[in-house]
C-alpha cells in the first residue's frame, strides 16, 4: 500500500556475502601451504576483514543515540555534512517528503506551520526524496508552490536516511539540542504515541528547555494529517444500505462528535467498542454524539458488524463501498476521530486499547 522510495533501498545482503566469499576462498587455499600457527593467524585476520567488510555499509542510529557531527559528516552524505554544522547547537526537526506526493507534501507543510507558530528556535530541514523518474528541479518548483522556498530545502540521496533508519515518506527525525536522537518516523508531527506524546510536543519541550522524551520509532499513519482540519464529509448509509447519512448532519447540534471506524471481523474493534460502551454509560456525557461507521463492502462484513453492534447506545452507520475508509485514510481499525462542533478533527486514536475516559475528558 505504501511505496518505499527507491532511493532509500539498501544493497541486497546476498551481494555482500558473495563478495566476501570470493575473497575468502583464495585465502583459504593459501592457508594450506602455511604452518598451523600461521594458518590460525591468517584465519583470524580473514575473519576480522570479513567483519569489517560486513560493516562497510555504515552505522545505523537508533532513538536515544547521540548524533555526532563527525558521524554525520562521514556517513551522512551531502545532506549529512550540512546537518553536521548545526547538530548540537539547537533542536533539529528533519522532514522527509517527496515532491508531488500529496500525503508527504501535506505533512511537511503542516510541520512547517507548527514550527513557525510555536518552535521558531528549532531548525527545520525539509529533505526531499525523489522517485526514480523525478528530476531534482522538481524540488525547487514544488517547494516554492508549497511556501517552503524560504527554507534550505535539500535532497537526500538516501545516505542520511539509511543512517537514521528512515524507510518511507513522510517521515520525521527529531534531534534535541544536546544531539540526542529522540524520534524517527511518523506521518505527522502531531501523531500521538500510546502515552499521548508527539513529536510536536517534544519539539516544544526542546525549545523551551524542558526534558525531552525519547519517542522511538513511530509507525506511519496518514490519518494524522486530518488533525486540525475538517473530516472529509463522505456519504455513508444506514444499515439498509440505502438511507444516506453524513457526519456534517450531526454538527448542527453544537456538540462534539466521536466517529469510530471499524470492521465487524476485527478483534481489536471487538475489544475497544465494549469499553467505549462501558465508559459512555457511566459518564453519560451530554456534550458528545457517538457514531460508529462499519466497513460493509462485503455481505459478511455487514452482517457480522450488524450482529455485534446491536443494542449499543449510539448511532450505527455503514460504509457500504469502503469509500469513507479510503477518504479518511484509515489503515488500521478501530480508528476514532473526535470532531469539534466546528467540524475540525481535534483528536485521533487508533487500536484496541484506547483509554476513552482519559481521551474524552471524563
Amino acid at each position: 500500500m505504501r511505496e518505499s522510495p527507491r532511493s532509500l533501498a539498501s544493497e541486497p545482503s546476498c551481494g555482500k556475502a558473495s563478495r566476501t566469499k570470493q575473497a575468502i576462498i583464495p585465502a583459504m587455499k593459501t592457508l594450506k601451504k602455511t604452518t598451523l600457527c600461521l594458518s590460525l593467524v591468517t584465519v583470524l585476520a580473514v575473519g576480522l576483514w570479513a567483519a569489517v567488510a560486513q560493516q562497510s555499509g555504515g552505522s545505523r542510529l537508533a532513538p536515544g543515540d547521540f548524533v555526532s557531527s563527525q558521524l554525520l559528516a562521514a556517513q551522512g552524505g551531502p545532506a549529512g555534512r550540512e546537518l553536521a554544522k548545526i547538530v548540537g547547537k539547537r533542536p533539529l526537526l528533519l522532514a522527509y517528503w517527496r515532491p508531488q506526493d500529496h500525503n508527504s507534501e501535506a505533512a511537511v507543510v503542516d510541520a512547517w506551520r507548527i514550527v513557525r507558530e510555536g518552535a521558531r528556535e528549532a531548525e527545520f530541514l525539509p529533505l526531499a526524496v525523489l522517485a526514480a523518474s523525478q528530476s531534482p528541479t522538481v524540488i525547487t518548483q514544488r517547494a516554492k508552490e508549497l511556501g517552503l522556498d524560504g527554507l534550505a530545502v535539500r535532497q537526500d540521496n538516501g545516505t542520511l536516511a539509511r543512517l537514521f533508519g528512515v524507510r518511507q515518506v513522510p517521515s520525521f527525525v527529531l534531534i534535541d539540542v544536546s544531539g540526542v536522537l529522540r524520534a524517527v518516523g511518523g506521518s505527522s508531527i502531531t501523531q500521538l504515541t500510546e502515552s499521548g506524546a508527539s513529536i510536536a510536543g517534544e519539539l516544544a519541550n526542546a525549545v523551551s528547555g524542558k526534558p525531552v522524551q525519547t519517542l522511538g520509532v513511530l509507525s506511519s499513519r496518514p490519518i494524522y494529517r486530518h488533525l486540525g482540519k475538517p473530516l472529509p464529509d463522505v456519504e455513508v448509509t444506514e444499515y439498509d444500505g440505502k438511507t444516506p447519512r453524513k457526519i456534517s448532519s450531526l454538527l448542527s447540534q453544537g456538540k462534539r462528535v466521536l466517529v469510530v471506524y471499524w470492521i465487524g471481523t476485527c478483534s481489536h474493534c471487538k475489544h475497544a467498542l465494549p469499553k467505549l460502551r462501558q465508559w459512555y454509560q457511566a459518564a453519560a456525557p451530554d456534550d458528545l454524539v457517538i457514531v460508529d461507521v462499519a466497513r460493509g463492502d462485503h455481505p459478511e462484513l455487514r452482517d457480522t458488524a450488524a450482529q455485534f453492534i446491536q443494542g449499543y447506545p449510539w448511532l450505527h452507520w455503514l460504509d457500504s463501498n469502503a469509500s469513507a475508509g479510503r477518504r479518511w485514510l484509515v489503515t488500521e481499525t478501530p480508528t476514532a476521530f473526535l470532531v469539534s462542533p466546528d467540524g475540525k478533527v481535534d483528536g485521533i486514536q487508533v487500536g484496541g486499547d484506547i483509554d476513552w475516559a482519559r481521551w474524552l475528558g471524563r
